[in-house]
């Protein structure tokens, strides 16, 4: 009995001294054996990343066009309660909305049929009207004989001249500054407007350097013709910028030609409302 008790406390021992170490490898803080999954990291421009990447965006096009059918549903019930409601307005309302559209309509009218005068003193050409003028800018509508708009047309300060234009390199400055900068101010509108530049040179109208700037836009599917004139006056630089169809930019550029002339004129200050 006395060899059977030893026997029974050695194996006891064993085993409580080889269960301790496994246990306590289980029970100190976080498991030690089993390694975390590492998100794999994709590298830049591969197929897998390609996949991903095109994934996240077809989810986001999706969540994008579940929040618009909501929008949309949203919209299509508000109508429905205001016709269920009877919200409509008034037919004296509807009548005076009427009259006012007339109003305005006439205001306008007016308003084009009054002689456009530039800031050299000079008038514009008759078919320009102007539309509206602020302090560093005057705005235009262009029509042709009969009175069908042509295009639109814009004449703006830039900003002073900071010197005399050399003879070596005065093709790259206009009143001393840089023609890649004015060229940048075109690129930047044309960005906004999702527009481009075609081309861009230099001529001379009355005598004067003027540098001109071509571009194109689209609307509606249909290819609009942009051109932007620079020129130095008496220590200032003006920008006319025209936006018409093709069919009608050779004659906005004669007719804006003879906007920059009358600019350009000598002995004929420019007012102060382009300053």
């Amino acid at each position: 009995m006395l060899f059977r008790a030893i026997a029974l406390s050695l194996a006891l021992l064993l085993g409580i001294g080889t269960v301790i170490p496994f246990m306590t490898d289980y029970t100190e803080a976080g498991p030690k054996h089993h390694n975390k999954r590492k998100k794999k990291k994709l590298k830049k421009y591969s197929k897998a990343w390609w996949r991903w990447y095109h994934k996240k965006q077809h989810r986001k096009k999706a969540i994008a066009a579940r929040i618009r059918a909501m929008r949309a549903r949203q919209m299509m019930l508000a109508k429905q309660r205001a016709a269920e409601n009877g919200d409509t307005a008034p037919a004296t309302a509807k009548a005076d909305t009427r009259t006012k559209s007339r109003t305005a309509k006439t205001a306008v009218v007016a308003e084009d049929s009054s002689p456009a005068i530039l800031p050299s003193g000079e008038a514009a050409p008759q078919t320009w009207k102007r539309t509206q003028a602020t302090n560093s800018e005057q705005q235009f509508r262009v029509s042709d004989d009969g009175g069908n708009q042509l295009g639109t047309a814009s004449l703006s300060f830039v900003g002073p001249a900071v010197g005399a234009d050399s003879d070596r390199g005065s093709s790259k400055t206009l009143g001393g500054v840089s023609t890649s900068a004015l060229r940048r101010t075109v690129i930047d509108k044309m960005v906004k407007e999702e527009g481009w530049v075609v081309n861009d040179y230099q001529k001379d109208v009355n005598g004067k350097k003027v540098y001109v700037v071509v571009a194109q836009s689209s609307v509606r599917g249909a290819v609009q013709s942009r051109l932007f004139f620079f020129t130095e006056v008496e220590g200032r630089i003006y920008s006319l910028a025209t936006n018409s169809s093709n069919d009608s930019a050779d004659r906005i550029a004669r007719e804006s030609e003879k906007v920059i002339n009358s600019l350009q004129k000598a002995n004929r200050p420019v007012q102060a409302e382009l300053r």
